[in-house]
């Protein structure tokens, strides 16, 4: 079971760490107003986001404090990579089941104040291959994952599934288009325009790509050249607007994934140089970014600090 559990963490060529004692309370509970996970937007929405604009919710260049463990998503398997509906109500996350690698999970809750109800399992996604790396839009219609399933062109690659309907199962799963290649492609994230993933289609490392959105599907991936370095830098968690970026990173000699950001002040410009997140940063284990609320105060990660991966949140 840890070589599956390995297979998209390693093959990035970080080492898995010795368990280490995680910092903060532990009652899964995020401390912020909650809210409807599919919204529908009006005329009134452009005012809204201008208040929004103008009080903002956290100051988002605060470090941020100590880990919430999400403790009903958590068991003695891994679990990894959480994300989220816009409200906080819906996560989707993987965890190893035996026989089959990951499998993709998801569960609900009825407030912010809440912890998550038991997970589900997402049947209409599982294989007996490994799938990770659910990314589900804000409408909750479609759906973008990792896969190594046969049909791909290689290793893992980049799918995607939709609905008519946010209760409904998925469907229409295949691969997407223009995306994937005979390399391994993974850690999809999605933004409005734009899918983010790591690739080791390059130097033979993971590196950060981002997919242009476009009428039909995406253009080809690009580079993203200026988050690039000789370690593996994978994990990209992208603000909607395109000014942060969250990555993990095996940069700096730190023994495993650490948690590095970068800002732009237009989405049309280079990101500056990448800073590690120091608060996030430990000497043992990988932390690895999976999700950032709309508002940008929370960021959901998985870390390996019991010995296996579990999902956390850390609040600005």
């Amino acid at each position: 079971m840890r070589v599956v559990r390995s297979v998209l963490i390693a093959f990035a060529g970080a080492s898995v760490a010795s368990c280490a004692a995680i910092l903060g309370i532990d009652d899964g509970i995020p401390r912020g107003d909650g809210g409807a996970d599919v919204v529908a937007l009006d005329a009134a929405g452009d005012a809204g986001a201008d208040a929004d604009a103008a009080a903002p919710a956290c100051d988002l260049d605060a470090s941020f404090g100590a880990p919430v463990a999400l403790t009903t998503l958590n068991t003695s398997a891994d679990e990894n990579h959480p994300r989220l509906l816009p409200g906080e109500l819906t996560v989707f996350f993987q965890r190893i089941v035996t026989n089959d690698g990951f499998d993709l999970f998801t569960a609900t809750r009825a407030s912010t104040s809440d912890p998550f109800g038991a997970p589900a399992p997402i049947t209409e996604l599982n294989t007996t291959s490994n799938d990770a790396d659910l990314f589900v839009t804000t409408d909750g219609l479609r759906a973008y994952f990792a896969s190594d399933r046969p049909g791909g062109l290689g290793g893992y690659d980049i799918w995607q599934a939709s609905r008519d309907a946010s209760a409904a199962p998925f469907g229409l799963i295949a691969p997407t288009a223009n995306v994937s290649s005979t390399s391994s492609d993974s850690t999809t994230y999605y933004v409005p325009g734009a899918l983010y993933f790591a690739s080791n289609r390059g130097s033979g490392g993971l590196d950060i790509y981002r997919a242009e959105e476009q009428s039909g599907g995406f253009a080809a991936p690009l580079l993203v050249t200026e988050l690039a370095s000789p370690a593996s830098d994978a994990f990209p968690v992208v603000s909607t607007d395109e000014l942060r970026i969250y990555f993990a990173s095996t940069r700096g000699d730190a023994g495993g994934y650490q948690v590095y950001t970068a800002t732009r002040a237009v989405s049309s410009a280079p990101w500056e140089t990448p800073t590690l997140v120091t608060e996030l940063a430990t000497a043992a284990t990988d932390v690895i970014p999976s999700w950032i609320s709309p508002d940008g105060c929370r960021l959901y990660l998985s870390d390996d600090a019991s010995g296996n991966y579990d999902t956390y949140f850390v609040s600005k």
